[in-house]
């Protein structure tokens, strides 16, 4: 019954739910770990890397990670 409440973010449900919070809810407890601090030379931004398939390479290199300077 929850198909044609989930589409868009303002329609409840007859229960009272939005499906798409919902959703975005459980997508938040799966997602890994990110950071940003802001300091006075710089900023660093971290995340957590997970490999959620046994089968792909561990050693995998992000063409989105550049490295600046020193």
């Amino acid at each position: 019954m929850a198909r044609r409440y989930d589409t868009r973010t303002t329609i409840f449900s007859p229960e009272g739910r939005l499906y798409q919070v919902e959703y975005a809810m459980e997508a938040i407890s799966h997602a890994g770990t990110c950071l940003g601090i802001l300091a006075n030379d710089g900023i660093l931004l971290a995340a957590e890397r997970r490999n959620t398939n046994k089968l792909l390479d561990e050693v995998f290199i992000s063409e989105k990670i550049y490295k600046l300077n020193e």
